[in-house]
């Protein structure tokens, strides 16, 4: 099924089925086409396994660039992709709650990166094969005791320090398979054994790096806050820490550079079961380039931040496996863009608040083109007449709780205890005066709604409704449904401006049967504030008692 849509770059859009990730892993694409694979940014659905979705960058049918694997266990993977599995810069949250950011290659841990657990301890240093490597720093859960070994195997294997805050003790020596084994030389120097190092454990805090002579931390320093709850390990000038980690326990990790202000440049926030951010920051906001993922949400924004609001150029999806890009402005899309749903129905257009203003195009799931503004009173009945059997779904928008009818029938319903939702039409009649409407029960009442003209004017009333009737009557209507092309049945009254309602009904007569229950109404009716409204409703109303 392929949907083709004119995108702000000239981009396609469609759903794939029967696709493959890196993982040989089924799925169903929704997204940016070129030359019939996945090529730009979409989502890829998973029907089975734990993984619910990936959203961001393709080529070629693989996940390649920025994107996000969501998991229905709370898991994520984020950052840089190549051919389908991560490569590069990333983060991964695992179902346990332990956040690692750092280097990934070929989809493993590999490189340098920093593994935080949920009981808050952390461990800082090279990964191979998704395995403690090289160098690490670890900090043990209590918050009092740190290492600086060499590790192998995903365990202390070779010489270094461990630092006790509450005896104060030092050790160096070597390690194997994770256990002290003897007194010795380590290989390299650390900060744990700086001529300043100064280490201490009281009831407000935990102090472990050196200091200045005036007692403030520096170089490379880990500082606990115990009435804060709060963890500070990386690069201090005078006390104050400037790059590195921040974990407030049980609640929110931070890695990057921060000033007298805040966060800035390229930093990664999270909290858990809240938020996930990645991204530039300025003053403390981001501000910039980012991702955020909604982890309550389970939304995921690629795009521009200013002063700490998604505002600029954006891709958002939401949990539904739709598809936003285009303009935001303060967290909604608003401005140009197009919104890709899942089914495939593609809307272009300007948006306001989220909500479709003017609409260009739809691209219906079969590949349909329907025009947001048709030129002609007759290509406007034609899509009317021919989305009728889809029950209006394709032109159908949100919910319209504004709508007020001056149509009696619809309190006739409402008396009849049955009720009507009101729903914007993406598409509109040249010359209607206010928003077309689609009105529904979900059952048997489905109609467009389409008013020409609200006025004081009997006359102009008058004449409006008998040029409505002469261009239903003029019209023919032409779709795959219809067998041949067929015009409306009916007789136009002059109608009398004296009564409160002029009605006139036309009938398609055809043999398909999709349009037994169609009829189009013209209306002249004048309201209990003494105003003429003349309008056209189209489709299948339910009988009601008089």
């Amino acid at each position: 099924m392929l949907s083709i849509c004119n995108m702000l770059k000239a981009q396609t859009t469609a759903v794939l089925y029967n696709q493959k990730d890196g993982w040989g892993l089924e799925y169903t694409y929704i997204g940016e086409v070129t030359n019939g694979k996945a090529n730009g940014m979409g989502v890829a659905k998973y029907s089975t396994g734990n993984v619910k979705r990936y959203v961001g960058n393709f080529a070629n049918g693989f996940y390649s660039g920025k994107g996000v694997m969501l998991f229905s266990d709370g898991a994520f993977l984020a950052g840089n992709w190549s051919n389908g599995k991560l490569h590069g810069k990333g983060t991964n949250l695992t179902s346990d709650g332990a956040l690692y950011i750092g280097d990934f290659a070929n989809g493993v841990k590999n490189g340098q990166g920093i593994l935080i657990y949920k009981n808050n301890s952390f461990v800082k240093g090279g990964f191979s094969n998704d395995k403690l490597s090289g160098r690490c720093i670890n900090l043990w859960e209590k918050g009092n005791i740190i290492s600086d070994v060499l590790y192998s195997n995903d365990a202390r294997n070779g010489t270094g320090y461990q630092y006790e805050a509450a005896s104060k003790t030092l050790y160096e020596g070597e390690w194997k398979e994770d256990k002290w084994v003897q007194a010795a030389t380590a290989s390299f120097t650390s900060f744990l054994k700086a001529e300043s190092f100064t280490g201490e454990s009281t009831s407000s805090h935990v102090l472990m790096g050196p200091v200045t002579p005036s007692g403030h931390l520096k170089d490379t320093s880990y500082y606990y806050d115990l009435a804060k709850h709060k963890r500070y390990f990386g690069y201090y000038v005078n006390g104050y820490i400037k790059n590195g980690l921040q974990i407030r326990d049980d609640s929110t990790r931070f890695i990057g550079e921060v000033d007298d202000i805040g966060a800035k440049g390229y930093c990664y926030d999270f909290k858990f079961n809240s938020y996930y951010s990645e991204g530039y920051f300025v003053n403390d906001l981001l501000d910039g380039e980012i991702i955020d993922i909604d982890l309550a949400k389970k939304t995921v924004y690629f795009g521009h931040a200013v002063a700490g609001e998604f505002t600029g150029k954006a891709y958002f999806f939401n949990d539904k496996n739709d598809m936003y890009s285009g303009d935001y402005l303060k967290g909604r899309f608003t401005g140009q863009g197009y919104h890709l749903e899942s089914s495939g129905r593609c809307i272009t257009g300007s948006w306001e608040d989220g909500l479709p203003q003017k609409v260009s195009t739809v691209i219906t799931a079969k590949g349909n083109v329907i025009s947001g503004s048709p030129k002609t009173f007759s290509e406007a009945m034609n899509i009317v007449v021919k989305d009728y059997t889809d029950y209006y779904d394709n032109i159908s928008g949100g919910l319209n709780d504004d709508y007020l009818s001056d149509d009696d029938w619809l309190d006739k319903l409402a008396d009849d205890n049955s009720y009507v939702d009101f729903y914007s039409s993406l598409t509109s009649f040249p010359g209607a005066v206010k928003k077309d409407i689609i009105a529904t029960d979900f059952d048997s009442t489905n109609f467009y709604i389409a008013t020409f003209l609200e006025t004081d004017n009997a006359a102009q009333a008058k004449a409006k409704y008998i040029e409505l009737g002469k261009q239903l009557l003029a019209c023919t209507l032409n779709n795959s449904n219809l067998s041949k092309p067929t015009k409306l049945t009916g007789t136009v009254n002059i109608p009398d401006v004296s009564k409160d309602e002029n009605i006139t009904r036309f009938d398609l007569v055809t043999t398909a049967s999709e349009y037994k229950t169609f009829h189009v109404w013209l209306q002249l009716i004048k309201n209990k504030d003494g105003k003429y409204i003349v309008s056209l409703e189209m489709g299948e109303k339910a009988e009601v008692e008089d």
